[in-house]
């Protein structure tokens, strides 16, 4: 009822029906919107020229950065506040020694499997060109 104690007109069964017929049509046309913006923006050529930009500024960016903290020359206070503790903590870790026993530990590891992985390649490279050379021979 409005203010002046009218009744207010109300919808017929078939506005009704017309009018959630109108609003499906509308979001029909939406979803179909969706789907054409989805397929344009991500698919694999698209999410991997994303990718590939985001991770080169990134890199651009920590790469300023880190060196814009070691340029000596414009040596500031909100420099020495960002480097003395890295410089302090590195200098506190090598003066232990740990840190480079570690090190040299896992440089000598990693240098053993290396060497490991490169023979056994080595080895099955030898063994298949044999192979191939007893196939050709027959």
């Amino acid at each position: 009822m409005t203010q002046d104690n009218k009744p207010e007109k109300e919808e017929t069964l078939a506005q009704q029906k017309q009018r959630l017929l109108q609003q499906c049509n509308a979001y029909r046309a939406g979803i179909g919107r969706s789907r054409r913006v989805v397929r344009a923006h991500l698919g694999p050529d698209e999410l991997a020229k994303t990718a590939i930009g985001l991770i080169s500024m990134r890199a651009q960016l920590a790469l300023a950065n880190f060196s814009d903290m070691f340029d000596l020359k414009s040596l500031s206070a909100a420099k020495l506040q960002r480097l003395l503790p890295l410089v302090v903590s590195g200098v506190s870790l090598l003066a232990k020694g740990s840190l480079l026993r570690s090190l040299l530990r896992g440089a000598a590891v990693a240098g053993i499997g290396a060497t490991a992985i490169y023979f056994v390649t080595r080895k099955k490279k030898a063994a298949s060109h044999e192979h191939v050379a007893l196939h050709e021979h027959l």
